[in-house]
């Protein structure tokens, strides 16, 4: 028992030192850039801290966060033990009234589109859609194949139907995705319910996916991360029922069939979800305790499947290699930060030679912070020079880096503090980052509900949402991530291997993402998906509760 107990205080130690770290270094950068949502005068005068006020204020925080995590976790174990002994059951909803849900959910999304007509045509859509329209565009495999052939095989369907515009072709495609949303947050809600069997919190998951400003804005946007993360909602979902399964029975084959298969779609939809699963595989081979030959076999088939499909996709539409720059966001930033703040006297001569062998000198002055994109460009007009001289340039980079550590720190904070700290604005030097309108969008949108689209509008135009406390840490992707890594710590409380691995999943797609271009939202959006399940994990379990798979689920029905 006291073992027991010393384990738990360790896990909260580990998490509150996290926490701590990732408060005060994301304060620290909100604060120094000036993207802090704290607009009170108390804040703004604490401003920027030296270091030893940030380790006496660390050492403050460390304190709060393990006392008050240690006695929530210890609260919530407690009220699960007292609803389980004190529940006498709950019966089974029927199918139709889930289904009923899901037509309501779509409904309401359906209400915001027209409302918002013809949705949002934004970010990478204005590339890929001439790709598919237009037979002298030659395709490019930057964007996934699979998403720019689903998205402009729907628009260009509705050009067809509707030939003034493409307004009609978009407002179909984020019909279709708004249809992807609503069944699998359905599927997430019924979940939710299984695993509780607590009607408030399954209501409390539907408003959220009816509600939620960023889950709607996302649902009727032509990003392909929409698609890609609402079937990566669904796979997590599997996960859990899986290992949460496979700790005490071994599992079938049907259900590993099933996960596989939303983790090659996922993967089809963004290329960064197949170093996902490879990463995740890794660790759950090395940590799983039962059935790891069958586990090695349906995550290398992931990989392979997802691979063989893409380089098919490839080859018939004869599209061009995407550019390799768009991983080495993290080196080159570091790299352009060094010169920005020590310029050449950084730098011995022959380092010099090198540096500018790989980058225009001029073009190091348009290095920013908060977006690699300028510096990957730069770097990439070089890039025959860096592919073929790979070890001077790795060489270089670690070089430096050992030389100023500081400062490489520096450069990754920056570049993604805004995903990991819950109090701040998604902003860079230019705009806020929360949101993206092209301007297709504001000479060809029509929105029949003005006030409805301004709403959304004035959250990507003002940030209008750091307005109101305690409700902007809905909009925050930093307060997401928080909470998955605070439930993924209440799974290690719990020796609950299913949680574990369903959210270990989702840590491992946003720890991949820092390594990208920008702090955008659009890129964890799973983390918003996965906020009712993992307020569902720490309300717990009720007697019968438990999620069951779908053939369990009907015999237990029958």
């Amino acid at each position: 028992m006291r073992k027991e107990k010393y384990r738990r205080i360790c896990l909260v130690a580990i998490l509150s030192v996290l926490l701590t770290l990732m408060q005060i270094a994301g304060w620290q950068a909100s604060m120094k850039n000036g993207t802090s949502m704290h607009s009170s005068p108390f804040f703004q005068n604490i401003g920027h801290m030296e270091i030893w006020q940030c380790a006496l204020w660390g050492i403050v925080e460390f304190l709060i966060f393990g006392v008050l995590i240690y006695r929530a976790f210890t609260g919530l174990e407690k009220h699960c033990a007292n609803s389980v002994n004190g529940s006498s059951g709950v019966g089974v909803i029927g199918p139709y009234f889930w289904i009923g849900t899901g037509f309501l959910l779509y409904g309401i999304y359906i209400f915001y589109l027209i409302g918002c007509y013809p949705g949002f045509y934004n970010y990478d859509a204005g590339n890929q859609i001439p790709q598919f329209l237009y037979a002298e565009v030659p395709y490019n495999a930057h964007h996934p194949i699979l998403h720019t052939l689903l998205e402009g095989g729907i628009i260009s369907l509705g050009y067809k139907l509707r030939g003034v515009d493409l307004t009609f072709g978009v407002f179909l495609y984020c019909a279709f995705q708004m249809a992807v949303c609503a069944v699998i947050f359905t599927y997430c809600i019924f979940y939710i319910y299984q695993y509780t069997y607590k009607k408030k919190v399954a209501v409390a998951a539907f408003l959220f996916y009816a509600m939620c400003p960023p889950v709607i804005m996302f649902a009727m946007c032509t990003t392909k991360d929409v698609i890609c993360y609402t079937l990566l909602l669904a796979a997590i979902l599997k996960m859990l029922g899986i290992y949460k399964d496979l700790q005490k029975e071994s599992v079938k084959m049907n259900r590993w069939i099933q996960l596989g298969g939303l983790l090659v779609i996922a993967c089809l939809f963004r290329k960064n979800i197949i170093y996902v699963v490879v990463l995740f595989a890794v660790l759950v081979l090395l940590f799983a305790g039962k059935e790891r030959k069958k586990q090695l076999i349906v995550y290398t088939c992931v990989v392979l499947t997802a691979f063989l499909i893409d380089r098919g996709l490839i080859f018939i539409t004869d599209a061009s290699e995407g550019s390799p720059m768009e991983a080495f966001s993290i080196p080159v930033q570091q790299i352009a930060r060094l010169y920005r703040d020590r310029g050449e006297e950084a730098f011995d001569k022959e380092e010099l030679e090198i540096l500018y062998s790989f980058v225009d000198k001029e073009m190091l002055s348009n290095y920013d912070p908060f977006i690699s994109d300028g510096m990957k460009y730069a770097f990439w007009l070089h890039y025959d020079v860096i592919s073929e001289n790979g070890r001077e340039f790795w060489g270089l980079w670690a070089k430096k880096g050992l030389q100023y550590p500081l400062i490489y720190i520096e450069a990754f904070v920056d570049n993604t503090y805004q995903s990991w700290y819950p109090c701040t604005v998604l902003h860079d030097t230019k705009e806020f980052r929360y949101f993206d309108i092209t301007g297709w969008q504001k000479e060809y949108g029509r929105p029949r509900m003005p006030w409805l689209y301004n709403f959304y509008s004035k959250i990507y135009r003002e940030a209008s949402y750091q307005k109101y406390p305690v409700l902007r840490m809905f909009f925050s992707i930093g307060f997401m991530l928080w909470v998955v890594l605070a439930a993924w710590f209440y799974g290690l409380w719990k020796r609950d291997r299913g949680i574990l691995t369903a959210l270990g999943f989702v840590l491992c797609i946003s720890v991949t993402n820092l390594a990208g271009p920008v702090s955008d939202i659009r890129y964890y959006l799973l983390q918003f998906y996965a906020f009712p399940l993992c307020i569902a994990i720490f309300a717990g379990k009720s007697q019968g509760a438990g999620y069951v798979e779908d053939e369990d689920y009907v015999d237990a029905k029958g």
